[in-house]
């Protein structure tokens, strides 16, 4: 289940500061926290043979990818995964047992008239990026040649929060990687240069119990 929807940052300071004062008896409330997350942007010349053959001919497409990265769940983020509101009952939206108050975000842009089916992938483990499972996050966006750019938001699942709080227990890294498929559905070839890329922006708003001194 997505939702689209503008996501106001908070800052690292104001995370730290959040996160840090869980202290016995005091008064609590539920807050969400913004965190970027690793992502490199996709150099579409690296798909494409050198000039003068750096096309894509018509109804032609091409797989693309970055490779793995991994993601330190130290410092602000650890301790935001290991404090996740759990009951899906504190959550404005959705009324769904099934999910949690957690959403990633990811924004896809383009600078060539290409279709993108692309998938972002999360995991506890660089083995899991290619797994479907509960230590794998799966999550699909499409760009139709006339979009710029798009951005797309999709609640995590019971399992997937059980997965990130795990790897923030254990101290192991997050695994991230994007890999998908640019397509050219026009009538014409579509040339590409090393100005074109695939940008990516992934980031996570997450919902952790505050306490005030």
């Amino acid at each position: 289940m997505r939702l689209r929807r503008t996501l106001a940052p908070l800052t690292a300071a104001v995370a730290i500061a959040v996160v840090a004062c869980d202290v016995p008896f005091a008064p609590k409330w539920d807050a969400d926290m913004y965190l970027p997350l690793s992502t490199q942007p996709v150099a579409l010349s690296n798909f494409v043979p050198p000039p003068p053959l750096n096309v894509i001919p018509a109804g032609g497409s091409r797989n693309i990818n970055f490779l793995p990265l991994p993601q330190s769940d130290s410092g602000v983020l650890r301790e935001v995964l290991k404090n996740l509101v759990t009951d899906p009952a504190r959550c404005s939206s959705p009324a769904n047992a099934a999910l949690s108050c957690d959403v990633l975000t990811l924004t896809i842009t383009k600078t060539t008239a290409v279709a993108a089916q692309d998938t972002m992938f999360v995991a506890n483990a660089l083995g899991n990026l290619t797994a479907s499972g509960p230590g794998t996050i799966v999550f699909p966006v499409s760009l139709a040649t006339s979009d710029v750019s798009k951005t797309d938001s999709l609640y995590l699942s019971q399992s997937s929060v059980t997965m990130l709080q795990t790897a923030a227990q254990d101290g192991a890294p997050l695994w991230i990687q994007l890999r998908g498929q640019v397509s050219n559905p026009g009538a014409s070839p579509v040339t590409i240069t090393s100005a074109d890329v695939i940008g990516i922006k992934l980031s996570a708003t997450l919902r952790v119990q505050v306490s005030h001194r």
